[in-house]
């Protein structure tokens, strides 16, 4: 029979040795690139979004947290650590496979190429959030992960705290012919209303640019480009 001593000792020792204990151990290597990141497109008008990185362990490197407007716009939603190979910082999925590898340019700028041809850039730093009546004004897209089944509004700001709301453009049956007339924000809630006003959506703000939609799991709602088949 063992002591208690002797038990609390072994439980000690194999605590440090547990994935979760190694998971959660700082890595110096990653400390020189801890913080703010603005991961953008190079063309003009293209969306940019804030990805930021940590010097916790994780499955396969170290731990980060990409916004909603990242995975929104980019096939980045299966990441969930990175690391460095030679001079190039690597985002990694649950297996341990490079979703997209990131070639230095300077000490903090990046570049990749995504398998549709877009050019990313990846630099050090983050950017304000702009207000609100600044950002429900122009063309906005609901839409899954990576803009999958897109459907495009037009969207005006009348104040900070409400405005117009008019679908555009192709949209999925699921969200056509909804009577999409304003929107309007309180208590922390942008909602997306009928002629009636009534709540279609009901949403919360992910990040500087996205909403997510109460309720679902993957539908968001931001600055996008309104798409019309020919």
């Amino acid at each position: 029979m063992k002591s208690p001593l002797l038990s609390a000792a072994l439980a000690s020792v194999l605590c440090c040795f547990s994935p979760l204990a190694q998971a959660q151990e700082r890595l110096d290597w990653a400390r020189p690139f801890v913080g703010d990141w603005t991961l953008s497109g190079v063309s003009e008008g293209d969306p940019y979004c804030l990805v930021i990185l940590m010097d916790e362990g994780s499955l396969g490197g170290a731990s980060l947290d990409v916004t909603a407007t990242c995975v929104r716009n980019f096939p980045l939603k299966e990441i969930i650590a990175w690391s460095t190979r030679g001079d190039s910082i690597v985002f990694t999925d649950y297996t341990r496979q490079p979703v997209l590898t990131l070639e230095r340019l300077t000490a903090d700028s990046f570049s990749a190429e995504l398998a549709d041809g877009r050019i990313l850039s990846f630099d050090r730093g983050g950017f304000d959030e702009p207000a609100l009546e600044e950002l429900m004004d122009g063309t906005f897209s609901l839409s899954g992960y990576n803009g999958e089944a897109s459907c495009g509004f037009m969207v005006e700001a009348t104040s900070p705290t409400e405005g117009t709301l008019e679908q555009s453009g192709d949209c999925p049956d699921e969200w056509k012919d909804k009577d999409w007339n304003k929107w309007e924000f309180s208590s922390d809630k942008l909602k997306l209303l009928d002629g009636g006003g009534t709540a279609i959506l009901t949403m919360t703000r992910d990040d500087a640019f996205t909403f997510s939609a109460d309720g679902y799991e993957s539908l968001f709602f931001g600055p996008g480009t309104i798409i019309v088949s020919e």
